[in-house]
């Protein structure tokens, strides 16, 4: 009887830990679309128009991050000032995802620099952190255009899905950005991942989420509730715009209302009837164009009183 209780522990066990290393797998390592791929994705949404994009000044970057591997990005310059934006992409995508901001910004007289998370694109990094490394990579790039651009650069951050929780994580431990724009990002990374798990198998095995998170912290030294934007999101000066398309079946609209009502001043909600996840520009590029311009337009002008002497 003991050998046979013995024996059926240690099987529960073993198909246990199997199941364990397999979601930790499949979520740290999912699959990517490839860096061409998603070019030419771009060309056939729209997002890209190919002859536009070949012909204008634009410079290809590569920086090492904090964590020893290369960060790949790509520089649009505008013919002078010192306003930037740095625009981050969503899961399994690239950088190309984030060229239809581009002209937008370029407008309003801002470089534009789009990167490649890690494990994306062009990137090194053997996986994928859901913004608790992809922060300190977006650190790496604004020490890298404060030096390049000097004393009284205007830095922003913007981003869609991990790329808008990176941009969150971000401002609230870095002072030089100005704003930041977050489009359908996640409040907390273990409740998204609660809720998938809800809503993609109709199982409430939360323990089982709370066991990968055990053994990411093991193997990597971080675990999920460790990536929270919401988390002290009250105590951020960073002024920030809130976006979601309305109809998101992936990221839910109360994850944005949630963080919008959490911080306390210096912020804007943007809610896009009809759009999706990842959405909202498609959907209303000239309403989100009007919502993010009107959004920079009183930062922009405070700093720029501020820093007369330095332009």
């Amino acid at each position: 009887m003991l050998h046979w209780l013995f024996q059926s522990i240690l099987i529960v066990t073993l198909v246990s830990m199997l199941v364990v290393c397999l979601l930790c797998r499949l979520l740290l390592s999912p699959k990517r679309v490839s860096y061409e791929k998603t070019y030419k994705l771009g060309i056939q949404k729209g997002e890209i128009d190919d002859s536009i994009f070949h012909s204008i000044i634009k410079e290809e970057l590569f920086i090492q991050s904090y964590h020893g591997y290369k960060l790949h990005g790509m520089f649009f310059p505008v013919e002078k000032g010192k306003k930037v934006i740095i625009i981050a992409h969503g899961i399994t995508w690239s950088l190309f995802g984030s060229f239809k901001y581009v002209e937008m910004f370029q407008k309003r007289g801002f470089h534009v620099l789009l990167c490649d998370h890690r494990y994306h694109g062009l990137s090194g990094g053997k996986y994928t952190s859901y913004g608790f490394y992809e922060k300190d990579d977006l650190k790496a790039w604004i020490d890298y255009l404060t030096e390049k651009m000097g004393a009284g650069v205007f830095i922003g951050l913007s981003g869609e899905s991990l790329g808008a929780a990176s941009a969150l994580e971000a401002s609230k431990r870095d002072r030089r950005v100005k704003f930041c724009i977050a489009d359908c990002s996640f409040s907390d990374f273990q409740s998204l991942l609660r809720l998938r798990l809800k809503m993609d198998t109709k199982l409430r095995l939360y323990p089982l989420i709370d066991l990968v998170s055990f053994f990411v912290k093991l193997r990597h030294g971080w675990s999920f509730p460790d990536i929270s934007p919401i988390k002290d999101l009250e105590k951020t000066k960073t002024p920030i715009l809130f976006i979601h398309g309305k109809e998101d079946s992936f990221i839910p609209l109360q994850m944005t209302l949630d963080m919008f009502k959490r911080k306390k001043d210096n912020k804007k909600l943007y809610l896009v009837p009809r759009a999706g996840h990842a959405e909202a520009y498609n959907t209303d590029p000239k309403g989100y164009e009007k919502k993010v311009i009107e959004f920079i337009k009183d930062i922009e002008q405070a700093w720029l009183k501020e820093n007369a002497n330095l332009l």
